[in-house]
């Protein structure tokens, strides 16, 4: 039987007086448009997605770092005495043989103190395991708001086990000014931010800084400067 289609396009070539084959070679022709169509856009698929599969390949190779050489900052650092976040004093001198890194912030600090204190969560994992003798520092610039209790409790948000320092202010400038850092309260109200450095310091395990990260550095960097002070310890 023949198809509702077929019948349209008879009735219409009949009126029109064309004889019937020419029905069926537009239908053929049509026909085959349709499949050099369908070949063209699968054509042009196929060379679209080969740019995007080599887009991620590129996108998995990893970016190699050059990795700049420790240096010895003889004008800043040197030791001091805060206390904890758990109350107990720390002296920088009791973590002599082991390497550390310090930073300045203050727990209200919307962007660069958490930045910086997940970006160490990453050196952590990017170490050795023979290489993570390294202590993590965290110097609050805002000791009237961050107390014992609330730097605790900020700092365990983070996958490091974080040191956290607070003292009255005369001995938090004191720190602030023997690592050549700087910071900057805002106008006294309930939210009020805190300018401060941005540097992290990279302390060797005889309590001198050996390096200065900028925000900028990424962690793949921090470790690979990290590496070193661990490849000095092992040298004889």
């Amino acid at each position: 039987m023949a198809t509702r289609s077929s019948w349209c396009c008879a009735l219409a070539m009949e009126r029109k007086g064309a004889p019937r084959y020419q029905c069926k070679r537009k239908v053929f022709m049509r026909a085959s448009d349709a499949l050099i169509f369908c070949a063209v856009f699968a054509l042009l698929a196929a060379c679209s997605a080969q740019p995007e599969a080599q887009k991620e390949r590129v996108a998995e190779t990893p970016t190699p770092v050059e990795v700049p050489s420790l240096q010895d900052f003889g004008g800043i650092g040197g030791d001091f005495a805060l206390v904890d976040q758990h109350g107990a004093s720390f002296e920088l001198q009791s973590l002599r043989g082991q390497a550390a890194m310090l930073f300045f912030g203050y727990t209200y600090c919307p962007d660069i103190c958490p930045v910086t204190l997940s970006k160490m969560g990453r050196v952590y994992q990017l170490l050795d395991e023979d290489q993570q003798d390294l202590t993590t520092l965290f110097v609050t610039v805002d000791p009237k708001r961050d107390t014992q209790e609330k730097l605790a409790e900020y700092l365990d948000y983070f996958a490091i086990d974080a040191i956290g320092l607070r003292g009255d202010k005369e001995e938090i400038d004191q720190v602030v000014r023997q690592y050549g850092a700087h910071y900057s309260l805002g106008e006294e109200q309930e939210a009020y931010l805190v300018d401060h450095s941005t540097y992290t310091y990279l302390i060797d395990q005889q309590g001198k800084v050996r390096f200065l990260f900028r925000q900028s550095d990424g962690p793949e960097l921090m470790a690979a400067v990290t590496e070193q002070l661990f490849a000095e310890k092992e040298k004889p």
